[in-house]
């Protein structure tokens, strides 16, 4: 499930946990990827988390709902990480 998580963060939850070692290499695919909107990335043991600029999003695509926008590239970024979200 991903959901917008207050005004700038975008979370991927699932039920099951999501191992060290899954964790250890989404982090690193994270962090060797380029992404348009996305700033940083938080886990947990059910949860990835993004960070993101709302303000950023807005002006960009002229909208005052940035969250579809940046779900999307959550989207794009698990399916390279081969998570299904």
């Amino acid at each position: 499930m991903i959901f917008a998580n207050g005004d700038c963060y975008i979370t991927y939850q699932q039920e099951g946990s999501i191992s060290d070692s899954e964790r250890a290499r989404i982090a690193d695919g994270f962090l060797k990827g380029t992404h348009e909107y996305l700033k940083e990335l938080q886990t947990t043991k059910h949860t990835l988390t993004f960070l993101y600029s709302p303000v950023k999003v807005m002006e960009a695509h002229n909208t005052i709902e940035p969250c579809d926008l940046v779900i999307e590239e959550v989207r794009a970024f698990l399916g390279r990480m081969e998570v299904a979200a």
